[in-house]
């Protein structure tokens, strides 16, 4: 099915995307997009089972990980189609903020709103996504968890990808 996404109206207006692709287990852990190669079947994704931690705490510690671009954070029982949604707009943000800023910097994702540690300085961001498929537009919310310390950058980026021009007064 052809699908289209635009995240949060921005800059790069609707972007096609594949979401049948992927398949998600039903046991909790992370889905997980590596830039420096295909994994063994080709994907270029790889599943890291996250028992018996939770899988906000295995996608952390993969984030620290070389070539790491976008992780979906998979719970129990999550729907596959979210993930694969989250998926797509986490690889989607990675490549615009790794154009954008200085360096890849990896994005941890996920379909429903993740726990944080605000504690350790941690915040979940939401992302409004508009879904346009042949039959109709919907409108998905993907949470990304990003850590206190990527803020400047994060802010640097979105005034980087202003499509807005500064209106001058006369």
């Amino acid at each position: 099915m052809h699908t289209m996404i635009d995240i949060d109206g921005g800059p790069g207006g609707l972007v096609a995307v594949d979401l049948t692709t992927h398949p998600i287990p039903s046991r909790p852990g992370v889905l997980h997009s590596c830039a420096l190669g295909p994994e063994p079947d080709g994907s270029g994704l790889a599943f890291v089972p996250s028992h018996p931690f939770l899988p906000e705490t295995t996608a952390r510690a993969l984030a620290r990980t070389a070539g790491t671009r976008a992780l979906v954070i998979c719970p129990r029982l999550t729907s596959p189609a979210r993930s694969r949604l989250a998926l797509a707009v986490g690889l989607l943000l990675a490549e615009q903020r790794e154009t954008l800023s200085t360096g890849p910097m990896p994005v941890i994702v996920s379909g429903e709103r993740p726990h944080c540690s605000w504690h350790i300085g941690e915040i979940t961001l939401p992302h409004l996504v508009s879904v346009v498929t042949p039959v109709g537009v919907q409108l998905r919310v993907i949470w990304e968890l990003l850590n206190t310390e990527k803020l400047p950058a994060w802010l640097a980026d979105l005034r980087l990808a202003d499509p807005w021009p500064v209106a001058v007064a006369a």
